[in-house]
């Protein structure tokens, strides 16, 4: 009697675990049906969707915030005439480099010619536009006794939205610029070139 009644439990225990690993089996295959469940479940945090949530804090991390009043406008670069801001005693560091010198480095075609540079090749970001994002990034760079820039970087807080990465690839395309010069000699020069990044 014991062994009638205990052959079917055990045969529908299988069944079932046999029906549950069938159903796990097309959950991994990822039919279109379960895959759309899944995109609408708001609870399910695949690595797909955090990787996505990811890269964009990283795009908009940064000091600069959005400003609905300026979404979609057009965006340029605004460079203040008076970038060249030297400090410090007119001595060179252990490489060779000098912060402060008698003329400051400049671009050829000085003010007006690094003004149409950046009007030529900026691209605004398009997310920072999409946002109403404006900012100013500060490129800092050495210009060797050639007129040669090298050491390209972000100095101070990042912006975000894109703006340090496009202030960077413009200054990366320059060309040589006229070296700085101490006691009558070109010498490597320190110099930090603000970005003003503006929405109009």
């Amino acid at each position: 009697m014991k062994s009638k009644i205990f052959f079917p439990v055990v045969l529908s225990l299988l069944f079932g675990i046999a029906i549950q690993g069938c159903n796990n089996n097309d959950t991994d295959n990822g039919s279109v049906s379960d895959q759309s469940k899944m995109a609408d479940d708001p609870m399910r945090t695949d690595s797909m969707t955090i990787h996505k949530d990811s890269i964009t804090t990283t795009m908009n991390t940064g000091t600069a915030r959005p400003d609905a009043s300026k979404k979609g406008k057009k965006g340029k670069v605004a460079l203040s005439e008076n970038t060249a801001k030297a400090t410090g005693k007119m001595e060179a560091d252990d490489k060779g480099v000098y912060g402060n010198v008698e003329i400051m480095p400049s671009f050829p075609g000085g003010f007006k010619g690094l003004q149409q540079f950046f009007d030529d090749n900026l691209q605004y970001p398009e997310t920072a536009s999409s946002e109403g994002v404006e900012g100013t990034v500060n490129v800092s760079f050495v210009v060797d006794e050639r007129g040669k820039l090298t050491s390209p970087g972000i100095v101070g807080e990042k912006q975000g939205y894109g703006l340090d990465e496009e202030a960077l690839r413009v200054v990366k395309k320059m060309p040589a610029w006229n070296p700085g010069r101490l006691k009558g000699n070109n010498v490597k020069t320190k110099f930090t070139l603000p970005v003003k990044f503006v929405l109009y």
